[in-house]
């Protein structure tokens, strides 16, 4: 009986006992009992709904956990049937249909090792019995895997990874060593020496077969390199549009950071550039500056310098020949270019496809805002010499004065015609408002992200002091604008700069070319868009438009800021004359 109830009993029969029932009539008495019976009711229910929510909140904290893992994760019953499972065993196995839960373990793996292992720690005492190792394979032998079995209370959990690679190298291995003894074992003449150089080239290409690598971001790979030389007398900038490559990150960083290090005592230069470009088989890693040539001595010095004792000690030649990399030397007048060739990523994000998402941006012309005098003091400068910030913004949506904020703010400089994507601009910005789930379908960003973020008055005097004096840039500039102009009085800051707009460039170098989106513009002139619909993504890619622009405009005779700013403007009149007639 209910604890509650037998306690409400007892009280009854008590006030009995002592007569009070006799003084209070039997339905008060009775009504107070109903209430304590639903008073101990309503703690039950909220007592199981609290553990009900806790082990919903703990088992979505184990379901993430496991999703992160890069290990395969399997629990099994004891009738060895899958009762979970995370997406790195998914992948893993390559299985669809067959993985289930309830499934049979046999349908995705090959199941008599794990029961060897099973009937092993079946045997050994409680104490003893913590996990036992595996070797086995996938349902379609394609793939081998190695991991653990552990005992676990009405069943038992597999932890896997796929180990073909690694068995593959080690077959090789072997299969080098002997064909090098039946070398040495032979009578050719020379055969030392032709065992030594079978020797050195099988070595160099099982390096290259088989090293732990993975698809890596040259942006984030070359923000490490300049981590790493801050505090040296060197100047490191990245530049250019980042991409991917397959490779190691680790010694990745750590040769580049020593051959900056080397050409800088070989040619005492102290200024380099780090970036990359992606071709269709390859992706080039370059180290530019301004100045002599390294004598070949550094580079064979630089392949020798030992990048870590904790890689027992090995070299930067050992990282070349892992990623098989290829060095080039280039020059052009004082400028010099030392290329890396790298394989390039084999899964890639995939960008997303044109109205993917919905429909983009509309042609935002606003003549108020774009029409401008033409640069100031800076109208004779050309545009190759002048310093840009391009920019980007996210918003709730479409219309600025029917209460739609920005939510995402940023911009990349770029300086001597290099993009500086080491000095950028990147901040998220409360809207104080809900952003649209239409908008969130577009850029991602959602009402959660923007708690504790701080709202457009504290962000854009930080912008503005990012941007200082330099010429700003954007596609469909006047969108971003308005945005901005509308909080320019209350944030105590007036975007008065020079805007370019790279929109308008592309109607007045070729109207007739087709769409002028951003993504038409980006396949016309071949820039990759990393992170499309995010607004430093965007603002990477519309400044790479930009340099090809300039290019452009320079061969139709608009080489300085006021005369491109002339050009901006007449297409401004001949849109607001074609709206007009």
């Amino acid at each position: 009986m209910n604890p509650w109830v037998v306690t409400v009993l007892l009280s009854i029969a008590s006030a009995v006992a002592a007569g009070v029932l006799a003084r209070r009539p039997l339905r008060r008495e009775l009504e107070r009992a109903a209430d304590l019976t639903a008073a101990a009711q309503r703690q039950r229910d909220e007592a199981v709904a609290t553990a009900r929510e806790t082990a919903e909140r703990e088992s979505g904290r184990l379901a993430a956990l496991l999703n992160d893992l890069h290990e395969g994760v399997l629990v099994c019953n004891q009738a060895h049937q899958i009762v979970l499972y995370n997406q790195a065993a998914l992948k893993l196995l390559r299985v669809g249909g067959e993985m289930g839960l309830g499934r049979p373990l046999s349908a995705v793996l090959a199941i008599e090792p794990v029961q060897h292992c099973l009937d092993m720690l079946g045997r050994r005492a409680p104490a003893d019995a913590a996990n036992m190792p595996f070797l086995s394979r996938t349902h379609d032998s394609r793939s081998s895997l190695q991991g653990r079995v552990s005992l676990v209370k009405s069943g038992y959990v597999i932890t896997f990874d796929d180990v073909t690679a690694q068995l593959g190298a080690l077959a090789r291995r072997d299969a080098l060593l002997r064909e090098v003894i039946e070398l040495l074992q032979s009578d050719l003449p020379g055969r030392e020496e032709q065992a030594l150089n079978h020797a050195r080239n099988g070595y160099r290409t099982l390096l290259s077969g088989w090293w732990p690598m993975s698809d890596i971001h040259t942006g984030a790979l070359f923000d490490m390199v300049a981590a790493r030389l801050k505090q040296s007398p060197l100047q490191v900038t990245p530049v250019g549009l980042p991409a991917w490559l397959h490779g190691d990150g680790h010694t990745l960083v750590l040769a580049l950071d020593a051959l900056v290090r080397a050409l800088s005592v070989g040619t005492k230069v102290k200024a380099f550039d780090l970036s990359a470009e992606a071709e269709t088989d390859k992706v080039w890693l370059i180290v530019s500056w301004i100045g002599p040539a390294p004598a070949e001595q550094t580079l064979n010095d630089w392949r020798g310098v030992p990048i870590s004792p904790a890689l027992g000690g090995l070299i930067v030649g050992d990282v070349l020949a892992h990623h098989a990399a290829q060095s080039v030397l280039e020059a052009e007048g004082e400028s010099r270019r030392l290329k890396l060739a790298l394989q390039p990523a084999r899964n890639p994000p995939a960008p997303q496809a044109e109205g993917e998402l919905g429909p983009g941006r509309p042609e935002f012309f606003d003549f108020n805002l774009l029409d401008q005098s033409q640069g100031g003091g800076r109208a004779d400068l050309p545009l190759r010499d002048l310093t840009y910030v391009v920019f980007d913004t996210e918003t709730t949506g479409l219309k600025p004065s029917e209460g739609d904020r920005i939510v995402q703010l940023a911009g990349v400089r770029i300086v001597g015609r290099r993009i500086l994507t080491g000095e950028s601009f990147n901040r998220l910005v409360n809207p104080g408002r809900p952003i649209p789930p239409d908008s969130t379908r577009f850029h991602g960003l959602t009402d959660e992200q923007m708690i504790g973020k701080p709202p457009i008055e504290v962000v854009l005097p930080q912008f503005k002091s990012f941007v200082a004096e330099s010429v700003l840039v954007a596609h469909n500039a006047a969108f971003d604008l308005k945005f901005l102009r509308m909080f320019e009085a209350q944030s105590g800051v007036r975007f008065d700069n020079p805007v370019l707009d790279t929109m308008l460039l592309a109607t007045f170098l070729d109207e007739q070319a087709g769409g002028q989106s951003l993504d038409d513009l980006c396949r016309r002139y071949g820039v990759a868009i990393e992170g499309r619909h995010t607004a430093l993504g965007d603002s990477l890619a519309t400044a790479a438009l930009l340099l090809h622009m300039i290019d452009d405009l320079e061969s139709r005779g608009v080489r300085t800021l006021g005369e491109a700013l002339s050009r901006s403007n007449m297409v401004l009149q001949l849109h607001h004359r074609g709206q007009a007639l």
